[in-house]
């Protein structure tokens, strides 16, 4: 069961960058499956964590990206993966304290899966076209 399907996540125009949001995408639907099909806690602390992992590569990656282009909304991007990161981490303390799979599904259905999806479609689809024009690369 996925939370995405990977032909409904949006694209942008920088190819690493799609890269990045599939892999993770594929680590989010991994555990929204095992939330949603009743795994065992160490299951799902598991897949909680590489899924946090995850993002904060995925963030590093594109932040690595908008300091070597010199993006003019660096502190504006780099600001909001904070703020999501900062998320994360309050959502797992929840966890690691309730052990409750609820508070994770509600998550990700009612914050993360909007969040990501605007946020490729506004702050990720902006910076590709900058990455693209100032770095180069294949569009596509």
């Amino acid at each position: 069961m996925a939370l995405i399907r990977k032909e409904d996540l949006p694209k942008v125009g920088y190819q690493g960058m799609n890269f990045v949001h599939e892999k993770e995408l594929d680590i989010l639907n991994e555990l929204y499956d095992s939330l949603k099909s009743g795994s065992s806690l160490e299951e799902i602390d598991k897949l909680f964590e590489a899924f946090i992992r995850d993002v904060e590569e995925h963030f590093a990656y594109e932040e690595d990206l908008m300091r070597k282009a010199y993006f003019f909304a660096y502190d504006c991007h780099s600001g909001e993966h904070r703020r999501v990161l900062e998320e994360l981490y309050n959502l797992r303390k929840k966890w690691r304290k309730e052990k409750n799979p609820e508070i994770l599904i509600d998550y990700f259905e009612n914050t993360f899966k909007p969040w990501i999806e605007e946020h490729i479609l506004t702050m990720d689809t902006v910076t590709a076209g900058w990455l693209l024009r100032v770095m180069g690369g294949i569009p596509v």
